[in-house]
């Protein structure tokens, strides 16, 4: 009778161990808190860096001179307080941010140097946890919809197939895009709210003549571009303007203006279509794009190509995903969540 090999997790002297499937090795499953202490480094070593290196140059109206961080030499200091002392007195326990930052002026290039304070960055203990106003409190790992975009067919109340490609960012905010039965395409921007692929194409940068050398059918989207649509995208600020009104709900005849770029960019655009490293990469694999990775927001051509792929669903080419098959998830470990938290709380700087 010929041995299986065994497969199995088993404790020895505390540590739990898992045998290997047919080379007889043994490997170490990390503890919790190695795994937690793991994550909150990587924080500290690389999602503070990158976080900082982000934060904009502040210029002068005049734009003599310019305001900057150096973060390349960022410090966390010494606790104020031990560990005990944090909990026993209702404290959090935390180390203070310092980053070096100076005053340039442009004419000479004189600079005026200063190390200021950002903020407090609370501490992982070696237990894994956080002591927040003397409680103790922890963040783990979460199993999320990986970034990307994903094709499904639902049918409508005639009993047609109806085809629908879902853009997921990777803050989580999702855009739809579907075709009906008509063959003509639209981008819901909410549940009730929907505009044709065109407006949302040019709303982003791109003219008609661009986005029919960009599609590989390009007769479908011509079959609805009449006279009403061509005079929505006539111009970008006028796709702007129409796409602002179905997003918003707003009646009348909004003004174009940068106040409303700005609420359409921070609404819309900054939620649903910054796909981060990893979303850039599910969607270059799946429109088999070659857009550069360290390209994380949602491109025109990124639109067009998903448009183009749900074209081919309708017609029976091309397969469809199942959002819930685990390599559709992702896992955003302790030091995404806090590189996240700590980005939400340097926009408000």
């Amino acid at each position: 009778m010929k041995n299986e090999p065994m497969n199995g997790i088993f404790s020895i002297n505390g540590k739990l161990k898992m045998l290997g499937d047919g080379n007889g090795g043994i490997f170490t499953i990390p503890g919790f808190s190695q795994i937690q202490f793991e994550g909150f480094c990587g924080f500290v070593d690389r999602g503070l860096m990158e976080e900082l290196s982000k934060f904009p140059k502040i210029e002068d109206t005049d734009q003599e001179m310019e305001f900057q961080l150096f973060v390349e030499t960022y410090k966390l200091v010494e606790p104020l307080i031990k560990e005990r002392d944090a909990v026993y007195e209702s404290l959090t326990y935390s180390s203070e941010l310092y980053v070096p930052a100076g005053l340039i002026w442009r004419t000479g290039r004189d600079i005026q140097q200063q190390t200021i304070f950002i903020g407090n960055i609370p501490l992982m203990n070696s237990l894994g946890t956080f002591i927040v106003n003397g409680i103790y409190r922890i963040v783990i790992n979460q199993i999320l919809q990986s970034p990307g975009i994903y094709y499904r067919s639902e049918l409508d109340h005639n009993g047609i197939s109806v085809y629908a490609g879902t853009i997921i960012s990777d803050w989580g905010g999702r855009s739809e895009l579907e075709i009906d039965t008509k063959a003509r395409i639209w981008a819901r921007v909410s549940r009730k709210q929907k505009i044709s692929i065109l407006v949302l194409s040019s709303a982003m940068g791109s003219n008609l003549r661009e986005i029919i050398d960009n599609v590989c059918y390009p007769e479908i989207f011509l079959s609805f571009s009449n006279d009403k649509e061509k005079k929505k995208i006539g111009s970008k600020e006028n796709a702007i303007l129409e796409f602002y009104q179905q997003f918003a709900c707003v009646g009348g005849d909004p003004v174009f203006s940068e106040s409303l770029c700005k609420e359409l960019q921070k609404k819309f655009f900054q939620q649903r279509c910054e796909l981060g490293r990893i979303g850039r990469r599910n969607i270059n694999r799946r429109l088999n794009l070659d857009i550069p990775q360290d390209i994380t927001f949602l491109l025109p051509r990124d639109i067009l190509a998903a448009a183009d792929h749900l074209i081919g669903m309708k017609f029976g080419m091309g397969t469809l995903d199942d959002m819930n098959h685990l390599k559709n998830k992702r896992i955003r470990s302790v030091a995404d969540l806090l590189q996240d938290q700590f980005k939400i709380n340097s926009d408000w700087l």
